[in-house]
């Protein structure tokens, strides 16, 4: 019986962490980087779209727009993010 019970336990375990090291999504990298330029604006740079999302190589560019300045952020794989701004 407990054989069978380690065969199971293991098998829940890679299933578990299988999820944690699965490739970003789009959905994910928005969201991530999303929350990252809200933090950066403090609600001071207008109303804010979203432009495009792009993978390169192992990262994501989100670009977002705003009145009077365009924004790009990088995401990459391990969630950290980095925010640039541009004026238009």
């Amino acid at each position: 019986m407990i054989p069978r019970f380690r065969g199971i336990v293991l098998l829940l375990l890679t299933a578990a962490l299988a999820g944690c090291f699965a490739p970003m999504t789009t959905r994910e990298a928005q969201e991530i980087a999303s929350s990252s330029l809200s933090a950066y604006c403090g609600g001071k740079c207008g109303a804010i779209s979203l432009a495009r999302t792009q993978r390169i190589k192992n990262r994501w560019l989100v670009d977002f727009e705003a009145p009077r300045q365009k924004f790009t952020v990088i995401v990459e794989n391990d969630g950290n993010s980095k925010v640039t701004a541009w004026d238009k």
